[in-house]
This record gives structure tokens, sequence and C-alpha cells, in this order.
């Protein structure tokens, strides 16, 4: 059972289990997603692991990593809704399992605040060097991204879906505005998580409430400013479906839809929705699973996703572009079928078991269970695991015909080869 503490600045949140030997850490930092700032925070999540003062090189933390059990360490970004969240991360043997006492839990606490507090900086700004290998880094990573046909796809179904709010903005930031960031600027930036940023600690593992002192002695921060929003409903302002055909030399066309579905994580129906998406496409046994691939053999994947956070459903699907019409048609069709009622208890009740077996198996990974317990608490939505099963289970045939009524069609982006 979880356990939380509010902390200098932050809330401590401990989830003891002896069901693994490492110890994993997740210190998250959360603020509202801008265009302004995206490309900074992609940035300042590369520079952290770029060293600190007592390690002041990218090398040199690596070799104090090693020496510490071979300590896992990282960064990471996540778009929630309104929000964007910066992740740093680190997993550590239990030095339970060790010949003696190494103090691995204040080691892993203190790197948390020497990256943020003790920066290898002089003069109000980053070290030259890394922080200009740094900016490589996160180019050839943009770039990478860019040439990843399937994230392009998905990333331009945004863009156009989004109409210039949150939705259309990028995660990772973009290559045209980080040649504008200057290295004082990144080190202001970072100042400013510091101070503004809402701030929660998760720790998994064998651990008893001693990490609650030693948490007190070797991480705070000063007081954050209020909760932001995070979760909302996408509005659409488009009187009709907009459809965007993008060419390129590609020999798979990728095909997005983009659905308004008028629900959200704080929904009481978000449970229907939940059951009707793994129905739909969100599982291999999926209706456009079954009937787009399997019995019109007309794409090589498909799928499809409720973003709980901003109220949308997304369907992604790989097929040959002379294939579009008729693949958008079935999509379309499956899900209307759905609305009129056509929908069976024997699919109700597989979707709702691999929705329940997809939450066992959240249980044997620590940053699984991190990512679930981060959910409701950014969103102050406290239920358990027996609860969301519980109101997973108990949802109807008739509240999944309604949720599904809820899903509207917005844009469509494919991008396909130069002969359609």
């Amino acid at each position: 059972m979880k356990k939380s503490y509010q902390l200098s600045g932050y809330t401590l949140h401990v989830i003891p289990t002896k069901k693994f030997k490492n110890i994993t850490m997740s210190l998250k930092l959360e603020n509202k997603l801008t265009k302004e700032n995206v490309t900074k925070r992609s940035l300042l999540a590369f520079m952290l692991t770029g060293g600190t003062e007592e390690y002041p090189s990218t090398q040199a933390l690596s070799t104090h990593l090693e020496d510490l059990y071979g300590m896992n360490f990282g960064t990471n970004l996540a778009t929630k809704g309104l929000s964007q969240v910066l992740n740093i991360s680190s997993v550590c043997i239990n030095e339970a399992f060790l010949p003696y006492q190494e103090d691995l839990l204040k080691q892993q606490i203190k790197l948390f605040n020497d990256v943020l507090y003790h920066p290898n900086v002089l003069n109000g700004k980053f070290d030259e060097q890394t922080f200009n290998i740094k900016k490589k880094e996160l180019k050839e990573r943009l770039i990478v991204q860019n040439d990843d046909k399937f994230m392009y796809g998905l990333n331009q179904l945004f863009v156009n879906m989004g109409e210039g709010g949150f939705l259309s903005i990028s995660n990772n930031g973009y290559i045209e505005e980080l040649d504008k960031i200057s290295n004082e600027e990144l080190y202001q930036y970072l100042l400013d998580c510091i101070k503004n940023d809402v701030k929660h600690l998760y720790v998994v593992g064998d651990v008893d409430e001693s990490i609650v002192e030693i948490c007190k002695e070797n991480l705070s921060f000063d007081p954050a400013p209020h909760l932001n929003e995070v979760v909302t409903n996408f509005k659409s302002t488009k009187k009709e479906v907009l459809e965007v055909i993008e060419r390129q030399d590609v020999t798979q066309a990728k095909l997005n839809l983009g659905f308004v579905v008028d629900c959200n994580f704080l929904d009481e129906s978000t449970y229907a929705m939940t059951v009707f998406n793994a129905i739909f496409g969100g599982f291999s046994q999926s209706r456009l699973f079954k009937v787009v691939r399997e019995k019109h053999s007309l794409c090589y994947y498909i799928s499809s996703s409720y973003g709980a956070f901003s109220g949308i459903m997304t369907v992604n699907a790989g097929i040959e572009g002379s294939n579009y019409e008729k693949a958008k048609q079935l999509i379309i069709e499956e899900l209307a079928k759905i609305q009129n009622g056509d929908l069976s208890d024997d699919e109700i009740a597989l979707a709702k078991l691999m929705l329940k077996s997809s939450l066992i198996k959240t249980k044997d990974e620590p940053m699984s269970l991190i990512a679930l317990a981060y959910n409701r608490d950014l969103t102050n939505k406290q239920e358990t695991d027996d609860e969301y099963l519980e109101n997973i289970l108990n949802v109807t045939k008739e509240e999944i015909i309604a949720a599904s009524k809820k899903v509207h069609l917005d844009t469509i982006f494919l991008l396909t080869g130069s002969d359609k």
C-alpha cells in the first residue's frame, strides 16, 4: 500500500514491496506545457545527465554510478494533457543484498539533489563543452524522431488536429528553437524549474519508514506554487473532418485518425471509454485487428489508443497507400457498428480480461507502478487498483455503447508514397 508524506517542497510517495532486489526512485517535476519552454525543457533533461559539480562530466558521472554497483540514472519527458513532466530516475541494488552497508539510499537521493542544486556550473552557466555536446545530442534525437515515420505521422496528426493549442506541441521540442537557447538561459530555466515546478518523489522497493528521514535530510525545495490544471477535453472548432495527405519516399503508408471523445480521466464514463477502446482497437483481438488486418488484410498493424488526459482517441495503422480509402472506411464502419449496438457479451468479457491482465502486469515493473500512482496523484483521483478494476468490471454494455457515441472523427493524417 502506497504511503505519502508531505516534505519540504515535494510529496514523497513510498510503495513498499519485497518483489524487487532493486530500489527504484523517480523524481517528477511538472509544469504547464508551453511551446515557449518545451525545447528548453527537453535540452535540460539532456543536461542533467551531463555531470555535477563533484563529477563534472558525463564520463565522471558514469564512473561514479559504476562505483555504486552499476546504479542506473536517467531522465525523460512526458506530456500529460496540459502539463509536461520532467522525470529524473535512478535504479540501484538494495543494499540489503550487499555484504556490508553502503548508504545507497542516501546516495540515490543525494544524486537527485546534486544534479539540480550542484550541476557543473561556473559563472551562471553550464560547462560550455557539455552544453554543446548535449545540444548536439538533442538535435540528433529530433532528427531521428523526424525520420521515424510512425512517430512523424502521429506528430503530424496532432499538429493538424491541435489547431495551434496544447495538442499540437511536440513533447521533445523543435530543432529550429534549439540554436536560439543560450547556455545562461538554460541555467536560469533550471533555477525556474526548481522554484516553480510541482514535485513528487516515488520510491519503490523493500524500504521502511526510515526513508522519510533520509529524504528530509538530503532533498528539499522551497514550497511550490499551486497545482496546475492537467486534465482536459480537447475542443475542436472544425466544421468537418480535416483530411491531410502528405507524400514522401516511404514503402509503407502511415494512417493516423484522431477522434474527439468528450471524456477524460476524471469523468465517470472513463471506465466505459477504456473498455470501449480495448474492444475497438486496444489489443490483438480487437475489432480493428480482426476486421481490417485479419479479415481484409488491409494493414500490417492497427491499434487504437485513448488519451485520457486530453479527451482524444487515435487509431494508427500501417497500410499500402492504395488501400487508404478501404481501410479508412472499415475503421469508420466498425465504430458505427459499436455505436449502433453491435457488441457481443464475449467481446466485452475478453476486453475486461485483457485490461485486468494489463493491470496485473504493472505490478511486475517498478516504473509501471510509479506511472500508475503518478497519474492518480497528478489528478488527485485517489483510487486503489482494486477499486479501479471493480469499476472496469462493472461497466455495462449500455455504458460502452454510450461511450462510443461520444467518439467523433476529427482529423485524418496519411503519410504515403509518391503513388497513392
